[in-house]
C-alpha cells in the first residue's frame, strides 16, 4: 500500500503538468504510454503462445497517437478516419480477449497489429479531446473523475464489499465498491465542472459522471480478462504498487473515446 501511494503521489502530479502543459509535452507523454502498454499487450500474448513482434507494436502505438497530433486542428478534427479508429480499436480488444490462433505467421502479424490498435487506436483520441476548446480541462476533468472512481470503489470495497462482482474474472471486486466508485465518480464530476469552471449544465455534468463512472469500471474488467487468460497478477512493472501501464489506463482509455464524443 505505502509503494502505492508513494507512485500515485509522484505519477499524479506529473500527468497533471504535462496536461496542464499542452503540446508536443503531452502528445509525447500519451505515445510514450501507447508504446509500454503495447509492448505489455505483446509480452501477455506470448504466455498465452502467440510471438507478435513487440517492437513493432510499440512503434504502431505511438504512431497512432502521433497521427491524431497532427490532424487535432479545426480543419481536420471531423474526418471521417476518427470514429473509424475507435470501432477499430474495439475489433481488435475483442480478437485479443478470443486468444486467436497461435503458432502461425498470419496469427502473430494479426496479434501484432491487434495489440498496436488496441491501445493505440484508445489513445489516439487523448490528442483530440486536448486539442478541443477547454480540452484542458476536459482533459482534468477525465482524470480526476476516473481517480475518485477507482478510488472510492477500493475503499467502499474494502469496507463493505462482500458481495463478489465478476468473481471468475476479478474476485476483489464487489457490488459494494462499484457503487461506491459510480457514486464517487459522480460527486467528483460536479465538483471538477466547479473547479475547472466548464461549460456544462447539471444535467449533463451528472449524465457525465456516470458515463465515465460505468465505462471506467468495464475497462477495468476488461484488463483484468486480458491478465486473467494470460495469467499474470499485472501487466507489467513499471509502476511500483500499481503494476504495468495498462494497470493504470484500463479505467481510463475508454473513457477518452467517451468524453471526446461527449463534449466534441
Amino acid at each position: 500500500m505505502a509503494a502505492r501511494i508513494a507512485s500515485a503521489a509522484i505519477a499524479f502530479p506529473l500527468v497533471v503538468l504535462v496536461v496542464w502543459a499542452g503540446s508536443p509535452w503531452f502528445t509525447v507523454m500519451v505515445a510514450i504510454a501507447a508504446a509500454v502498454g503495447a509492448l505489455e499487450v505483446s509480452v501477455m500474448a506470448r504466455r498465452w503462445g502467440n510471438r507478435p513482434a513487440p517492437l513493432v507494436a510499440a512503434a504502431m502505438a505511438a504512431a497512432l497517437v502521433v497521427a491524431a497530433h497532427v490532424i487535432a486542428d479545426e480543419s481536420s478534427r471531423d474526418i471521417w478516419a476518427l470514429p473509424v479508429v475507435g470501432v477499430g480499436a474495439v475489433v481488435a480488444l475483442v480478437w485479443l480477449l478470443r486468444r486467436p490462433s497461435r503458432g502461425t505467421l498470419f496469427s502473430a502479424l494479426v496479434v501484432t497489429v491487434a495489440a498496436a490498435v488496441y491501445i493505440g487506436g484508445l489513445l489516439f483520441h487523448a490528442p483530440l479531446l486536448r486539442g478541443l476548446d477547454q480540452g484542458r480541462e476536459w482533459v482534468l476533468l477525465l482524470l480526476i473523475v476516473t481517480v475518485a472512481n477507482d478510488t472510492s470503489a477500493f475503499f467502499v470495497g474494502k469496507a463493505l464489499g462482500h458481495r463478489p462482482m465478476a468473481p471468475s474474472i476479478s474476485p476483489a471486486k464487489t457490488w459494494e465498491g462499484s457503487v461506491g466508485g459510480f457514486a464517487g465518480a459522480l460527486g467528483a464530476s460536479v465538483a471538477a465542472v466547479t473547479l475547472l469552471d466548464l461549460d456544462s449544465g447539471v444535467r449533463e455534468t451528472l449524465v457525465l459522471g456516470a458515463i465515465i463512472g460505468v465505462v471506467a469500471q468495464l475497462g477495468d474488467l476488461v484488463e483484468s480478462r486480458l491478465k486473467r487468460i494470460s495469467d499474470v497478477k499485472d501487466s507489467g512493472w513499471l509502476m511500483p504498487g500499481h503494476g504495468g501501464v495498462l494497470d493504470r489506463l484500463d479505467s481510463i482509455v475508454f473513457n477518452l473515446v467517451v468524453v471526446y464524443y461527449f463534449v466534441s
